[in-house]
Parts: structure tokens; C-alpha cells; sequence
């Protein structure tokens, strides 16, 4: 019996991302990479799977068909979802990089310089240092990730597609708040509301901070009731075929504690210098720097990032962002282009005491910006509700 398929995209997108990496590796003189990334390797072939813990590679000679590496066990996602390329997998007991190895080297594709991709924190340093000594390789970072990028028109439709079922969700966690209510009962509503709208698996769940845990960055859940005037945090991201689309919230039940307003105009004010300013052609640097200047008068008593967005697109837990060498920061210098995908999250706290701020998922065009949310930027709840 034939799996079924499960397929995002048609066979001519897969081809052409792997004809520009392949273009890429030419252009950087490497005859062969090999990368254990599950993004990465969702984006050359279409392999999805909730393990993304047990080892796997895609080996992409710069002349030759790229090959897929997996354990047996996996075969039939394998079979329902990749594209474009040979799976070849091994058998349990089996050392998966020695299968690696010698597969390789009966295929001819050991030999020249080979690259190892190294930016992925889903692989161990234990495989990074074997597929290093046993393939005489070299760390090679960024090459899949700086093709992500740019989305192409189907990209982005999965990602507006997202984008609805985060609006779902952050709407019923709004709708949730209420003083006296616990951040888990916050968060059941959004989790249901995710699930209802049909989101695939989630990079990462919803994070729902009450009160000071509003001003502790990445806070989990901890049983904290909503006050009169407390913040609620809300951030999360509905999926669509992998892809994402995260947004922040900020709202208080009641009338807002002294201090959340003023958080909240500096972050909404940020973000629209960052929307008002993103276009092709300009760098990173500039419009962080665009941004950061909005931010001066407070900028001393606020515990922030300086990091003003990160691309986003295919996420598999533990996380969303895309490409954390390509911040929105003063440092990057590289260029914007149309069809690039970012979350700008501006989130402004008062170290353990609260936080207020929003976010916005924005697609890069010919212009300047498409912000994907239809939700207020707004601290009161019946601002969402009416």
C-alpha cells in the first residue's frame, strides 16, 4: 500500500531552491554540504516530523543529486512528505554517521571541500565534531538560512495563512482575562483557540505572563492571578505548513497600573517606525537604528533586547526564529529585500516588576511593509472584544 502524500509545494519550488544552493556552493568553492537542520531540511526537500531530536542529514553535492538521510523507523514520513530527492536510511543499531560516511564515499561525493552546517542547535557537538574529523569537513554557517530568507509567493501565503490562526488564538486569551483568572486558564483558551483554527504543531506554546512575570523575559506559566491593573503578556504563533507568524499582546483587565501606558506608546511607537521605515534596499542596521532612536528617553530604565526583528517562516520546537544571524540589529549591516518575513518583538520592561508591549509579523514588499495581524496594539481588553 502506497502512504499518502502530504505535500506544501509543488516539485518545481523544491527544484528551484536546491538549483540556488547548489549556485551558492559553487560561488563558495564547497563541493558538498551537509546539514542535520530540520528547518533547513524542510525547506530543500519537505520532511516534517514532530521528532526532531534523532539525527538526520541531507548531504547536497554542488554538481550531483542531494540525498536524504534518515532512521528507518521515520520512513514513512519520509514517504508522505519529501520532494525532489532520494531517502536512503539506515537500520537501528546502525551508526548513523558511519552509514553517513561510507554512503558518501560510494557515491564519489567524499571528496573536495566539504561543509558541514553548523548553525543548527538541534545537533549535538558530539555529531558536529564527528561529521567534521570523518568527513574532513569545515564549518560552513548561513548558506540554507540567507536563501530562506526571501519568500516566495506560496511562502507567504502560509504564512498570512498562519498569521489568522494567531489572531485566533491571541483573541481567545484576551477574551480569557478576567482578575482573579490564573495564566494557565489564559493559556487553555489559547491553546483550544489554536487547535480549533486547525494549527499544525506548534514551535513553541503559548507564553502567557501575568503581573511581574510580565517583566521577567520568557516566563513560564506559574499558576499567577490577574490583579486590578495587572499586565497579561501574550505571545504566540499559529502554523501553517511549518510556517509561522507570531504576535505580542499586552492587555490589563482592568485600568492599567501606573507605569504599563507609557511602556505600551513606546513599544507602539517603535513599531511603527520599523513599519514606516522597512523597505528594499535598506539596511538592518539603518532601520534599527531608526528605531533604537525612539526608544532614547526611555531606553535607560527599560530592560530590552535591542534586537528590533527576526526573520520567521518554517519554525520546529523549541523555537520560531528562523535566521538568528539576521536581527534587525545596529550591527548587521546586510541589506532588506521584498519577500523577507519578520517579527518585530517589542516588548519593554521594568526588570521583575511588569512589561507591556506588541509585535507585529510583517511581510517586506516592493513598497515597504504588509503587517499581517487585524488585532489592536492596545492595553484594553474591550478594544479586542467589540
Amino acid at each position: 500500500m502506497t502512504t499518502p502524500r502530504e505535500v506544501f509545494f509543488e516539485p518545481s519550488e523544491y527544484q528551484s531552491r536546491l538549483i540556488r544552493l547548489q549556485e551558492a556552493l559553487v560561488a563558495n568553492g564547497i563541493d558538498l554540504l551537509v546539514t542535520c537542520a530540520p528547518g533547513n531540511i524542510c525547506y530543500l526537500n519537505g520532511y516534517v516530523s514532530v521528532n526532531v531530536l534523532d539525527i538526520m542529514f541531507v548531504a547536497i553535492p554542488s554538481d550531483g543529486k542531494p540525498v536524504f538521510y534518515l532512521w528507518q523507523f521515520e520512513r514513512g514520513r519520509a514517504e508522505s512528505t519529501v520532494t525532489g530527492m532520494e531517502t536512503v536510511c539506515w537500520d537501528t543499531g546502525v551508526d548513523p554517521i558511519e552509514f553517513l560516511v561510507n554512503d558518501l564515499t560510494h557515491r564519489g561525493y567524499k571528496k573536495g571541500r566539504i561543509g558541514i552546517d553548523t548553525g543548527s542547535t538541534h545537533t549535538s557537538f558530539d555529531t558536529v565534531q564527528r561529521l567534521l574529523s570523518q568527513l574532513n569537513g569545515e564549518p560552513t554557517k548561513g548558506l540554507i538560512e540567507k536563501l530562506r530568507l526571501v519568500k516566495s509567493i506560496a511562502e507567504q501565503q502560509y504564512v498570512r495563512e498562519a498569521a489568522a490562526i494567531t489572531d485566533a488564538g491571541v483573541k481567545a486569551a484576551v477574551a480569557a482575562i478576567a482578575v482573579g483568572k490564573d495564566d494557565h486558564e489564559i493559556g487553555e483558551a489559547a491553546g483550544s483557540a489554536l487547535l480549533t483554527h486547525k494549527s499544525e504543531f506548534l514551535a513553541l506554546e503559548p507564553i502567557i505572563c501575568v503581573g511581574w512575570r510580565s517583566g521577567a523575559p520568557h516566563s513560564p506559566r506559574g499558576g499567577t492571578r490577574v490583579e486590578p491593573g495587572d499586565p497579561v503578556f501574550i505571545e504566540l504563533s499559529g502554523v501553517r505548513a511549518r510556517y509561522h507568524s507570531p504576535l505580542m499582546r499586552t492587555v490589563s483587565a482592568d485600568s492599567p497600573r501606573d507605569g504599563l501606558q507609557e511602556l505600551a506608546d513606546y513599544s507602539n511607537a517603535c513599531v511603527e517606525k520599523i513599519v514606516d521605515t522597512i523597505k528594499p534596499g535598506i539596511t538592518a542596521s539603518d532601520v534599527a537604528l531608526a528605531a533604537s532612536e525612539v526608544l532614547k528617553p526611555i531606553r535607560d530604565k527599560i530592560a530590552f533586547h535591542d534586537l528590533y526583528a527576526y526573520p520567521v517562516g518554517i519554525g520546529f520546537p523549541p523555537n520560531w526564529i528562523e535566521n538568528p544571524a539576521f536581527y534587525l540589529s545596529v550591527d548587521n549591516h546586510a541589506r532588506i529585500d521584498a519577500g523577507m518575513v519578520f517579527h518585530l518583538p517589542l516588548t519593554l520592561r521594568i526588570l521583575g516588576q511588569y512589561g507591556a508591549g506588541f509585535s507585529e509579523t510583517l511581510i517586506v514588499t516592493e513598497t515597504g511593509a504588509e503587517t499581517l495581524s487585524t488585532l489592536p496594539r492596545s492595553l484594553h481588553r474591550q478594544d479586542f472584544l467589540s
